[in-house]
């Protein structure tokens, strides 16, 4: 399972003259065979025709000797010739993809991370709540606990109305005692993101009960029947992290799109995101998947390292010999993250895209 101190070490890992095969490889049981993944998987090692034969060679071995078979993803960096493997296998699914740089391909990781990291579902009831806790597809605890038992009384009469107030006092104070564990296991397992389970009712009157620093990490609730498979809870839980994670990046998209058209803390288009990203200045880089810069558009200084869409050969910083780069997104992704920023990647007929920008950012100053 990926971290983040795994992701720095990939994000600061340069192989330089030798470069680094990346490859993202679709294993999931439920949607491919064995014979096909390793068909997809010579077709993508085949594809790539500057990647040296001892990395190829090493995936390839993994994949044939030793993976699992558990896992729904694979996850290989490797650069042999300076020692450096890397593999993750990872419970949530990936799009096939490979390329061959002198640094590693870590955007789809950030990808995975925002719409998949750190994800707590609440599992919740009137007497009962089940908490289940979630990084990147991988259940790393579920933990249950009861409150007070709530009986309904069915006789009528005088007493009816005070029964019916006592079983409403102790469901209450079983929400607010489960409100207290939310909080608790937040800070635990360090959730991003909450999701709320049960019936529409108990679910609504349990947000309403959380305090404000919890409601702002729910993204979604969702129908949960008591007995549920734990494949059930994760299958749906991804589902509402996805479309939560869809509309999240959107609205972020319009509001940059209207920042950066007022001139405020906001930029977009390739240009303007490279400038603000030599400056420090970037806070969140947005761009749209499977964007990609004409080839040969972005350049490095072979001397300071200064990235910037240019028709010179030479540095404007410290006039270097500049040469093009391979995946330049997946360049800019990687300084953004080592500069602190954070990285989101947009679906197609985004905001940002209608405005004719497929990349753009939000500064901090």
């Amino acid at each position: 399972m990926i971290r983040e101190a795994d992701l720095r070490e990939l994000v600061e890992f340069d192989g330089s003259d030798s470069p680094v095969l990346s490859l993202y490889l679709n294993v999931d049981p439920c949607t491919t065979t064995p014979e096909a993944y390793k068909l997809a998987l010579r077709s993508l090692l085949e594809s790539a025709t500057e990647a040296d034969p001892a990395d190829k060679a090493r995936i390839e071995r993994f994949v044939d000797l030793e993976y699992d078979r558990q896992a729904r993803s694979i996850v290989c960096f490797s650069c042999q010739k300076k020692g450096f493997w890397r593999v993750f296998t990872l419970n949530v699914p990936v799009e096939n993809a490979v390329t061959v740089a002198r640094r590693s391909l870590v955007r789809k990781l950030v990808d995975l991370l925002n719409i998949y990291g750190r994800l707590g579902v609440v599992a919740v009831d009137r007497q009962g709540v089940r908490f289940y806790a979630f990084h990147l597809g991988e259940l790393e605890e579920v933990v249950g606990a009861l409150g007070e038992d709530v009986k309904r009384h069915k006789q009528g009469g005088w007493a009816a109305s005070r029964y019916q107030r006592h079983e409403d006092e102790a469901a209450r104070s079983n929400l607010k005692s489960f409100v207290e564990l939310t909080d608790s296991f937040t800070r635990q397992y360090d959730w991003q993101q909450l999701i709320l389970a049960g019936s529409r009712g108990t679910v609504v009157q349990f947000q309403e009960m959380l305090p404000h620093h919890l409601r702002k990490l729910v993204i979604g609730t969702m129908p949960l029947e008591p007995d549920a498979s734990l494949l059930e809870v994760r299958e749906k839980a991804e589902e509402l992290a996805r479309q939560a994670y869809a509309h999240r990046t959107c609205a972020l998209a319009e509001d940059l799109v209207v920042q950066a058209s007022k001139g405020e803390m906001a930029v977009m288009g390739l240009d303007a995101t490279l400038e603000a990203l030599q400056q420090g200045q970037v806070y969140q880089l947005l761009f749209t998947e499977h964007y990609a810069p004409p080839e040969g558009v972005v350049k490095r200084c072979l001397n300071c390292n200064y990235l910037t869409a240019t028709e010179s050969d030479h540095c404007p910083l410290c006039g270097g010999d500049m040469r093009p780069i391979v995946d330049p997104v997946n360049n800019i992704a990687r300084r953004a993250i080592a500069q602190g920023a954070q990285v989101l990647v947009l679906g197609a007929d985004n905001p940002l895209e209608k405005a004719g920008a497929s990349i753009g950012a939000f500064l901090r100053y």
